[in-house]
């Protein structure tokens, strides 16, 4: 009976070749669209889901509080990690990272690396991570060692073994021997480094708590709650971040302790930081999990808009099937054997629509891939597991696409059809089919919107002020390597008719801050003034060469020798410091370790980070 039913189906399809390419396309269509975000809403709910205790680890971040905003960073100092570890045995070990881009010598080839990370001994085994070469508990145990990836080994070494060779890094060429390969980090991580380098190779000072710089992970025992845990992380603040802020900032233990208090560790689970943490110094760009809500939310929408508009077609040809289905009635057919004959013709096509889905996937797939910067194989769609998830949609779509038109077509009245009544699509006998055509329009303006009011906000960013003048202007980076030579190397280009204006800064409008610290007005220590303020060093010809506008006070000038003491600040810290423009030029403030600066101008605020952060208080 079945096997009729499709064979029945496959000659109305061979009968109505147009309207089922319509058809067929249209679910299609559909299909690709809601199989291509619904991967993506996967990719993006899978990560930092691969290590084997995934669970179990968690991230130390740093709040603080200062003017009623609250900064987090998703890294600490060098002994929070270690630290946290000792003193709770929740804890089951702590592993660090610190991520650097340098220089990376072999032979006579050098490139550029930015994808680097000194990082703990066990952080390899923490996080799942496999070696293909090498052996993983003791890589990275001894200084000067380094584990690589497949790329990287086949950058520098094309097909011969890495192992045992060694590699110049940085501008002091430290010699690292290699130790390991891995093939990669997963995709879906929140970190993606081409090489670690051992940590010990780093000769650091005495620990210290109170500085950014590493990211730190705690491995807790299972079933430790770590709700619980952070709130006993006060203690460890009291006993070793008070006397450092005590000491670098020279006030008294009551003051220390009260900056304290605007400092708090907490812990993020590791499976929560792609789409929950978007800090201003992830090591990534994150995800958003509204991004993931609104995304499920469209996916539904259009395989829903595609079924409703196959069931509209479908209901449209009424007419022209009404007299077959009284033929069928009156040769003894039952209503529920119509129903199924239907329902197969509908299945039939959405599983057509199905194949022609694969196609489109196979054809946009790149261009998928470059939207979303994803890397999703063709091969995925190939796993049983997926072609199963996809050929159940398909099936259901089918089904939700055709009852409709199955129950509708399978109650005309026998007598009536043979005798050539009309079905005229007015008819208030069909109100679900009207209720379908409005929703199909109402979803289908509700897109448009959506459409609109994304195109605004991309052309909104894209042309969006930022302060400075971004047009005819290049960034050299790395001019850090020049050494001794960099004024030599600015005035060589300044020869040049073509150059207007060179300048030299530690940092690129739009690209991460290289420096931050807490900042006071000078006789104000003890009523709650401090802020945090990000640092750029620039040298003078800065200002002119991005086009700051100066709203007070004046640039620097190689006629004052006290502009070595001098700042230049933003609108936004003279708002947070309690001042206005008119009264800020002359003032001093002071920062850590009791370092006093001296305000020479004002500049208007200006977006040196990215434009969808507030713009935060800034010192030139």
């Amino acid at each position: 009976m079945i096997k009729n039913y499709f064979k029945i189906a496959l000659r109305n399809l061979r009968k109505n070749k147009i309207f089922s390419l319509i058809n067929i396309l249209g679910l299609a269509v559909g299909l690709t669209c809601f199989i291509l975000i619904a991967i993506f809403v996967y990719n993006e709910l899978s990560y930092d889901k691969y290590p084997a205790e995934a669970k179990n680890i968690y991230r130390i971040n740093l709040s603080v509080t200062g003017n009623g905003d609250v900064a987090v960073y998703p890294d600490v100092d060098m002994a929070v990690g270690e630290g946290i570890k000792n003193a709770f045995p929740e804890v089951r070990a702590s592993t660090r990272v610190l991520q650097v881009k340098d220089f990376v010598t072999y032979d006579d080839r050098q490139f550029k690396e930015e994808h680097l990370a000194f990082a703990d001994s066990n952080f390899l085994q923490i996080f799942s991570i496999p070696l293909i070469e090498g052996n993983d508990q003791s890589a990275l145990v001894q200084p000067n060692s380094i584990v690589i990836s497949r790329a990287l080994a086949r950058k520098y070494f094309d097909d011969e073994e890495p192992l045992g060779k060694s590699l110049t890094i940085g501008v002091h060429n430290a010699v690292y021997k290699i130790t390991g390969v891995i093939d990669k980090v997963p995709d879906n991580s929140h970190f993606h480094f081409d090489a670690f380098l051992s940590l010990s190779s780093r000769h650091f000072t005495n620990g210290t708590w109170s500085n950014l710089g590493f990211y730190t992970y705690l491995l807790l025992n299972k079933n430790t709650d770590p709700d619980k845990l952070q709130v006993k992380f006060p203690q460890l603040v009291a006993k070793y971040v008070v006397p450092e802020i005590q000491h670098d900032m020279g006030v008294s233990l009551a003051e220390a302790q009260k900056s304290v208090n605007t400092f708090r560790f907490s812990l993020q689970p590791l499976t929560d930081i792609h789409l929950y943490s978007n800090t201003k110094f992830e090591l990534e760009a994150n995800g958003d999990i509204q991004y993931v809500y609104i995304f499920s939310a469209l996916a539904l929408f259009i395989l829903l808009l595609a079924c409703i508009n196959f069931t509209n077609l479908s209901t449209a040809r009424a007419v022209k099937r009404a007299r077959e289905v009284g033929i069928r009635k009156v040769m003894g057919s039952m209503r529920k054997q119509l129903i199924f004959q239907f329902l197969a013709e509908s299945v039939l096509f959405a599983l057509f629509s199905m194949l022609c889905a694969y196609i489109l996937i196979f054809i946009l797939l790149p261009y998928f891939n470059q939207l979303t910067n994803k890397n999703i194989s063709f091969a995925f769609f190939l796993h049983y597991q997926c072609i199963l998830l996809i050929f159940f949609v398909s099936f259901l779509a089918g089904i939700l696409g055709g009852i409709y038109p199955a129950f509708f077509l399978s109650s005309f009245n026998t007598i009536k059809v043979l005798k050539g009544s009309s079905f005229s699509q007015g008819s208030p006998k069909k109100p679900l089919r009207s209720s379908l055509i409005v929703f199909q329009f109402f979803v289908s303006a509700a897109l448009i919107m959506a459409t609109i009011i994304v195109y605004q906000q991309l052309h909104y960013m894209q042309n969006k002020k930022l302060g400075y003048d971004k047009d005819q202007v290049l960034f050299l980076p790395d001019a850090r390597l020049l050494g001794n030579n960099q004024t030599a190397f600015k005035q060589d280009l300044l020869k040049d008719s073509r150059v207007v204006s060179v300048s030299i800064s530690r940092a690129v409008p739009g690209g991460d801050i290289m420096d931050g610290t807490e900042v006071y007005p000078k006789n104000a220590t003890s009523n709650g003034t401090e802020i945090h303020a990000n640092i750029s060093h620039v040298d003078y010809d800065y200002p002119r060469t991005l086009g700051l506008h100066l709203l007070k006070g004046r640039y620097f000038s190689k006629d004052f020798p006290t502009d070595s003491s001098g700042i230049v600040i933003n609108e936004a810290a003279v708002r947070e410091l309690g001042w206005t423009n008119d009264d800020a030029v002359g003032k001093t403030i002071v920062r850590s370790g009791q370092q006093e600066l001296n305000v020479i101008g004002i500049v208007a605020d200006f977006n040196y980070a990215s434009v969808r952060q507030k713009v935060a208080p800034m010192m030139l």
